[in-house]
């Protein structure tokens, strides 16, 4: 064997071999809806298409602000064969957000594992949103200009009025000895009027909660201790237990005891540990934080109140057992 030879095979065998090429995954992401009220569940859709063997996950945290994840427990993934080795994997993950405006869904990362055993990422697109406000005069109201002065020609009915007063309050003293006989003979037999909703009582407390406004110098602390309060107080009333002694965790196990069906215990649990947090961490929230909140309890109050029963020969309602005869 010649020295050349020798010096060509020793070259060949040497020669690094060029790694084999690594098969990427492609990612998308969408949302159920381009259009939301603040603290609407929003279901963001992310797709990943792949080799079948390659694992491919999301992380525990995402960084989705300004939105934020519900329940991390309630991701729900879908797999697919697609056919040539191929898999379609789709992650459902349920967000909301708390502030209203054009905002900006961020593109999410996605992980997978290489042939060599590395760890991969890639990131979906970010998707516009459109989260408008509960509050109808949000979110700069202003007053309108002062009318300009009219002038009014009126006649002196001061006399006419007076005389009318004193027959009117003759005759409303003799109606109302009657009426308070009659109301005396039959209070006995009068029933008991029925207590009000729990849902209007909590409404009226929240509004009178919003009327003060929402100043960006100010402490909202205080407001987020009555808002929790309101809150907390409205879910025993409706679903028949007392609450206001209970912890979140507490309380959030007697909902999911009580009512399974009535509520997205997600959101409920997302907003009664941000109270908490403001409430006890000492975190001072802003004005928008703050008029989020109170939207999102108007609407946890909105979407449980009982809805009432169909009426009989109402259009849906079922049919009567006559009626079911002649048909």
């Amino acid at each position: 064997m010649t020295l050349a030879l020798v010096l060509l095979l020793a070259l060949d065998g040497g020669a690094a071999k060029p790694a084999p090429a690594e098969v990427p995954i492609t990612v998308s992401s969408r949302t159920d809806k381009t259009e939301a009220r603040v603290g609407d569940v929003i279901t963001l859709y992310v797709t990943a298409v792949g080799p079948v063997g390659t694992p491919v996950n999301l992380p525990r945290t995402l960084e989705l602000s300004p939105f934020a994840e519900l329940d991390d427990q309630n991701r729900k993934l879908e797999e697919r064969e697609l056919g040539d080795g191929k898999m379609r994997r789709e992650f459902r993950v349920f967000v909301a957000a708390y502030e209203p405006g054009e905002l900006t869904l961020p593109g999410l990362e996605v992980t997978y594992i290489g042939k060599s055993g590395e760890v991969l990422s890639t990131r979906t697109q970010p998707i516009e949103l459109k989260i408008v406000s509960l509050i109808a005069n949000e979110p700069e109201p202003t007053l309108k200009d002062i009318a300009p002065p009219v002038r009014v020609l009126q006649q002196d009915l001061l006399l006419v009025y007076i005389g009318g007063g004193l027959a009117a309050a003759g005759l409303g003293a003799v109606l109302g000895i009657l009426v308070r006989r009659r109301w005396r003979a039959r209070a006995s037999l009068r029933p008991e009027p029925p207590p009000r909703p729990a849902h209007e009582i909590a409404l009226e407390r929240l509004d009178r909660l919003g009327a003060g406004g929402f100043a960006e110098d100010s402490d909202h602390r205080p407001f987020y201790f009555s808002l929790s309060e309101v809150v907390r107080d409205y879910l025993g009333a409706r679903f028949g237990f007392d609450s206001l002694e209970m912890t979140t965790e507490e309380l959030i196990e007697e909902l999911r005891r009580r009512a399974p069906r009535e509520l997205v215990l997600g959101e409920v649990t997302g907003w009664l540990t941000a109270c908490d947090l403001v409430k006890f961490a000492k975190i001072s929230p802003s004005a928008t934080e703050a008029r989020g909140a109170l939207e999102t309890a108007i609407r946890i109050v909105e979407s449980t109140r009982p809805r009432p029963e169909p009426t009989v020969g109402a259009p849906g309602a079922p049919p009567t057992p006559r009626e079911e005869a002649h048909a």
